[in-house]
């Protein structure tokens, strides 16, 4: 390891990379809010998410490795590995969405769509505070922030029902049904991504408060 790296505290190190992984998080919310928000463009916004999930694998990867080289850790290893893994989760579920309005040709994303990365973009804000207090162990944080999280969840499952209902009853083309149902549930999928951080969150701090 370079001296460099020798003389700067491991645990600032681990917590800086979490925390620039959350803002790569954030990016990647802000990115597809705007795709589906406004909807020009989508090849070039479509790569752009892509571009950041990439960076999100990035920094994942420099985890695993600095975990490799570290001995004493300020987490568990388990628990660093798990946190780092699951928000790269969420960048590769926003990818998927992104993916599919751009492969599937999606003409125009639908009022459901524009709630879905209204519920997104929210979640996404609070995993960023979540990540940038994991240092402090703040329980009330914590908690505060994943009900509000498993709230947004829980809006997004009611959402994907809602959304489902409508597709089937308005559209009668079936292979158009069969894109935008799964359009609707990488919608979803993301949210649900979303949840397993605070919950991997919510049991760091319970082990180390």
């Amino acid at each position: 390891m370079p001296l460099k790296e020798l003389l700067i505290p491991q645990d600032k190190v681990f917590f800086d990379l979490l925390t620039e992984q959350s803002k790569i998080l954030m990016v990647g919310a802000e990115a597809l809010y705007d795709m589906v928000m406004n909807y020009s463009d989508v090849h070039a916004k479509a790569a752009n998410i892509k571009r950041i999930e990439n960076q999100g694998d990035s920094v994942a990867h420099e985890i695993y490795v600095r975990l490799n080289r570290t001995f004493v850790t300020p987490l568990d290893r388990e628990d660093l590995i798990n946190l780092a893994s699951k928000c790269d989760d969420v960048l590769d579920a926003m990818n998927g969405v992104a993916r599919r309005l751009l492969i599937f040709e999606v003409g125009a994303p639908t009022e459901n769509m524009k709630r879905f990365v209204e519920l997104i973009l929210k979640a996404a804000r609070q995993i960023s505070l979540l990540m940038s207090n994991i240092r402090k162990a703040d329980q009330k944080l914590v908690d505060g922030t994943c009900e509000e999280v498993d709230s947004l969840e829980n809006q997004g499952d009611e959402l994907l029902h809602i959304s489902l209902i409508d597709l089937f009853r308005e559209n009668k083309d079936a292979v158009e049904i069969i894109k935008l149902k799964e359009v609707y549930e990488w919608f979803e999928i993301t949210l649900d991504r979303c949840e397993d951080v605070t919950y991997v969150i919510a049991d760091i701090v319970m082990k180390n408060r």
